[in-house]
């Protein structure tokens, strides 16, 4: 070829990459995982085929490593690039909050998949219509040395309401319901869960609505819980809208990655194609907004890349959850 074509061609070749955006060379990405038990586990194998296969400049690895705050501990140390987070251990990590030993500043949200909203449940025949009616109930506020347990107990100390706290594993907790030992317990999930309707098939249940003031206060003292509604339906033979407070389950990150490649696993995440392939391996994902749920119950900030997505889509991103 002559000079001249040859600087054509080349001229053009560079203008089609403009175009197409930045080229980046393949990123090898460890993400760390809950227990392989967990369904979530199941849900970050799948999600990471999922990116693999749809942004070529990633190669994401999944590593068992634990819960929320393991893994978010492994994250800060440089040990992955992404992690399983809760709303709470997000929260504990960004406030230096045990078992964090200080403020992770560099922290930032990719995004959230599944809401865990606290459902409040009581035997029909307790006589309790409110949480304040709970009082000298015997109850179980979750499973012994969970989160769930941890929140009951701020949440309860919070509102000033004072069951008769009983402590047990949640199996043994479901037996003492429904053979009339206890007449309540806390179970966070969305509807209909298997635990619930267990003891709904033993004894008549009631879940209990927090008063607005209720929500308010519990949000306000524990920046990881955010109000929520909830329509549990026929599914327990209860009827009506709940107001309760919820957690969530995401992904999270460090300022480190690279803006790019989280603006690609946010445009890939939050697509119809992303949906499809979250209902896959979370069924509850194809009736979630992720995108909007992000937004609503993150605590850390979000990723940049994850914000510039999410404007050109025309979602609001709060000034609060901007790094």
């Amino acid at each position: 070829m002559k000079r001249r074509e040859i600087l054509f061609a080349m001229s053009t070749s560079a203008m089609v990459a403009a175009l197409a955006g930045p080229v980046l060379a393949q990123q090898r990405l460890a993400m760390g995982a809950t227990y392989s038990s967990s369904s979530y586990y199941t849900y970050q194998v799948g999600i990471a085929n999922y990116l693999n296969s749809v942004i070529d400049e990633i190669d994401i690895s999944v590593q068992e490593i634990g819960g929320g705050e393991v893994s978010t501990q492994a994250l800060l140390r440089g040990e992955i690039d992404m992690g399983i987070a809760t709303t709470s251990s997000d929260y504990a990590a960004r406030h230096g909050e045990p078992p964090f030993r200080e403020a992770a500043d560099n922290l930032r949200t990719l995004y959230f998949f599944a809401p865990s909203p606290m459902n409040i449940v009581v035997a029909a025949d307790s006589g309790a219509q409110s949480l304040s009616g709970m009082k000298g109930m015997k109850f179980n506020p979750g499973g012994r040395g969970s989160s769930t347990e941890r929140q009951v107990d701020q949440i309860l100390a919070v509102l000033g309401i004072e069951p008769d706290l009983v402590r047990a594993e949640g199996s043994d907790a479901l037996e003492a319901f429904q053979n009339g030992r206890i007449d309540g317990f806390v179970k966070l999930g969305l509807h209909p869960d298997g635990y619930i309707q267990q003891a709904a098939s033993s004894r008549d249940i009631r879940i209990l609505s927090m008063t607005p003031e209720e929500q308010q206060k519990a949000s306000e003292a524990y920046g990881f819980l955010a109000p929520t509604t909830l329509n549990p339906g026929a599914f327990y033979g209860s009827e009506g809208e709940i107001a309760t407070v919820q957690t969530a389950v995401g992904m999270n990150t460090t300022s480190e990655l690279d803006e790019e490649i989280a603006y690609r696993i946010a445009k890939a995440i939050f697509s119809e194609a992303g949906k499809a392939a979250e209902a896959e391996v979370y069924a509850p994902g194809k009736s979630i907004d992720t995108a909007q749920l992000t937004i609503d119950v993150a605590v850390a900030p979000l990723h940049p890349g994850v914000i510039r997505y999410l404007e050109e889509a025309g979602y609001t991103v709060p000034d609060k959850l901007k790094p």
